[in-house]
């Protein structure tokens, strides 16, 4: 079997060429992957704010209709 030099230099160009293009493709991906953890956590940490923040004012109704239920002057 014979191979013709040009030709496998040809595929041996082909190859390393996909391959800069999916290390390119690769790297984008990364990126947006991280870029969207970091958009997570602060969603989370966002969210844990808002939920403390509803569990304050919840408290703080609960309070008051504790107060008016026992006629107490607001």
């Amino acid at each position: 079997m014979s191979y013709d030099p040009d030709a496998l230099r040809l595929m041996h160009d082909e190859a390393q060429t996909r391959i800069a293009e999916l290390s390119t493709a690769l790297s984008i991906v990364t990126d947006q992957r991280n870029n969207l953890e970091d958009s997570l956590d602060s969603a989370i940490k966002e969210l844990d704010a808002y939920k403390s923040h509803i569990t304050a004012l919840t408290s703080t109704v609960e309070r008051l209709r504790l107060h008016i239920a026992q006629g107490v002057e607001l």
